[in-house]
């Protein structure tokens, strides 16, 4: 898609958002520029929502502000590696991401700033490097405590300095499983459960001590494959 068949269609959709919506959007930016991932090498940037506050006349504090600002560069990067790529529906996306960006801002709200933190480590995963194990902890969590995230789901199981088992919960019904005696943090892929898309992540309590050692080791997160067994209903 050209730049300037981009730039008209950005333009449109904008438009096409209830003003109710867009309230406090001062405009649209469109650059040429490709802007990569600060930290996620072969990533980009497709927008910003960049915010400020406008000062009232009186010297207050004013209004919120915010420019919507879209990188077609960043978007011809991506149609580059994906023959399936879809401009509109990518272009949409983008366009309300960055517009719930500004919403939380005006609401002082940072959920998607988490969100978009724990989509980060969890790339860092997929590449199989250093990665913050604890971030699905800022997802949203379902009545059996799992989250979820671009089609995985993440449950959390704390066990005992010396067990050898760790206990969660699946659909309302008890599993185990067995684990290492490891005091990191460690990722289970479970085998047998939902296609091997959940995973299990066991914490072991530890003493204060003991978690300040396991802390300042900062190896590797271990990441393994289980079968789970059923326990009957939770």
């Amino acid at each position: 898609m050209t730049f300037e068949r981009f730039r008209d269609l950005a333009g449109r959709m904008l438009d096409a958002i209830p003003p109710v919506f867009r309230e406090g959007i001062a405009g649209l930016v469109v650059e040429r520029e490709t802007v990569s991932h600060p930290t996620l090498p072969g990533v980009y940037t497709l927008g910003e929502c960049v915010t400020q506050d406008w000062p009232d006349p009186l010297g207050g504090q004013g209004e919120l502000q915010s420019h919507i600002v879209l990188y077609h560069g960043s978007f011809e990067g991506l149609a580059g590696d994906d023959p399936q790529f879809d401009w509109e529906a990518e272009l949409w996306e983008t366009m309300l991401h960055e517009l719930l960006h500004h919403r939380e801002a005006a609401a002082v709200e940072d959920a998607l700033d988490r969100f978009d933190w724990a989509v980060d480590q969890n790339y860092l995963r997929l590449a199989g490097r250093p990665f913050d194990p604890t971030f699905p902890r800022v997802l949203p969590a379902d009545e059996d405590g799992a989250m979820r995230l671009e089609g995985e789901t993440f449950v959390e199981s704390v066990v005992g300095p010396a067990d050898i088992e760790a206990r969660f919960r699946w659909r309302e019904r008890s599993y185990t499983l067995r684990v290492p005696s490891t005091e990191e943090p460690v990722w289970i892929r479970i085998r047998n459960l939902a296609g091997g898309r959940l995973w299990v992540i066991v914490r072991r309590r530890l003493s204060w001590w003991r978690r300040l050692l396991a802390a300042g080791a900062g190896g590797p997160t271990p990441i393994l494959e289980r079968r789970a067994l059923p326990r009957g209903p939770a």
